[in-house]
């Protein structure tokens, strides 16, 4: 089977077998045409030759795709010409064509032909030295972080008087359990990052939250509302004889705001500091009591001359792998001029 070979225009090779047919064979380049001296063309022929053993009936139009890898005599170069995506322990790897990408904790390395361009961070005291063919571009990598109290907040604690002052009642009436009475609240704090930098960063936290203070009186006293003002007194039966309590427990709940400025510190023990105010509306009131012998229960709502708003000072230390601590101090009293003991209540506890 003779052949004749004639160079085209535009790096192409024409090669014609008899009157009807014809190999072409194009390149971009002259420097890609020479690169078919690394293939095996005779496993390229007898590869097509049995693909048309398998042809059946008289066909006419006759389409298929090989892969020219397959075929080079040194398979150890197959992926030096080959597009990949390759994700490992070292970092990302892809290419397309003549152009590279290298991505890993040091930055974005883009080799495209003979140019290439790093993106990422560069230590003051390197001393590589960048080819002078080389385009580099050098952008000092920022970490990127949020405040730690940033998203879905519970805190669980305790309750406590921060300023006790009876006026007029006695103290013992209204004592609390130290570990029954509790605090909870539920929330979700947004944050707006001020400024950041590597090992410190400043936030304005804005948080909204429903909370409940649970006052467990110790004894068997419970609160009643009367005329003028509230009586802690023991719960009486019908034949007017007090009731013992295993438990009597008046409880509070608000809806509340929070404003509080956050320090972060991403890579330190002490994960953050916080400290700011709050300010809520009081949505309600009830006692609940518990008798000691049959253990029947009972509600009593009520406002018990409750102040309707509460405000106060929070603080907050974030401390890594271990819950975060909390403590809020209201700057007014539970209860109404005169109407009640002037207490102010503390909570703390952790937050998680």
């Amino acid at each position: 089977m003779a052949a004749e070979a004639h160079p085209a225009s535009k790096d192409s090779i024409i090669i014609t077998f008899g009157d009807k047919t014809r190999l072409i064979i194009y390149g971009e380049d002259r420097q890609e045409l020479e690169k078919l001296l690394k293939y095996d063309l005779n496993a390229l022929l007898r590869d097509l030759g049995a693909r048309l053993d398998t042809i059946q009936g008289d066909t006419k139009i006759y389409y298929d795709e090989l892969d020219g890898r397959d075929y080079l005599k040194d398979k150890s170069e197959a992926d030096k010409d080959k597009n990949y995506v390759r994700i490992g322990l070292r970092g990302i790897r892809i290419k397309d064509g003549d152009t590279e990408v290298n991505i890993t904790s040091r930055g974005v390395d883009i080799k495209d032909g003979g140019e290439r361009v790093r993106i990422g961070s560069v230590d003051k005291d390197s001393t590589d030295k960048d080819d002078d063919d080389e385009q580099v571009t050098r952008i000092r990598k920022v970490n990127r972080y949020s405040s730690p109290r940033k998203g879905f907040n519970i805190n669980i604690g305790l309750n406590a008087y921060g300023d006790n002052q009876p006026m007029g009642y006695n103290v013992s009436d209204y004592d609390l359990r130290p570990f029954g009475s509790r605090f909870v609240s539920l929330g979700i704090v947004r944050s707006a990052t001020i400024a950041r930098g590597n090992s410190v960063g400043l936030h304005m936290d804005f948080g909204l939250n429903a909370s409940w203070y649970n006052l467990m009186f110790d004894g068997s006293n419970t609160v009643e509302k009367i005329a003028t003002g509230v009586a802690f007194v023991p719960l009486m039966s019908r034949d007017n004889t007090p009731l013992e309590l295993a438990k009597s427990k008046l409880t509070v709940p608000y809806i509340n705001l929070s404003l509080m400025p956050t320090i972060s510190f991403p890579k330190a023990a002490v994960s953050y500091i916080s400290a700011g105010v709050y300010g809520g509306y009081r949505l309600g009131g009830y006692t609940k009591t518990k008798l000691a012998g049959n253990g029947d229960k009972d509600h009593v709502r009520s406002n018990f001359y409750f102040n309707d708003f509460r405000y106060g000072a929070a603080f907050e230390l974030g401390i890594r792998n271990f819950p975060d601590l909390f403590v809020n101090y209201d700057f007014n009293t539970l209860f109404e001029d005169s109407r009640g003991p002037a207490v102010r209540m503390v909570s703390f506890g952790i937050r998680l």
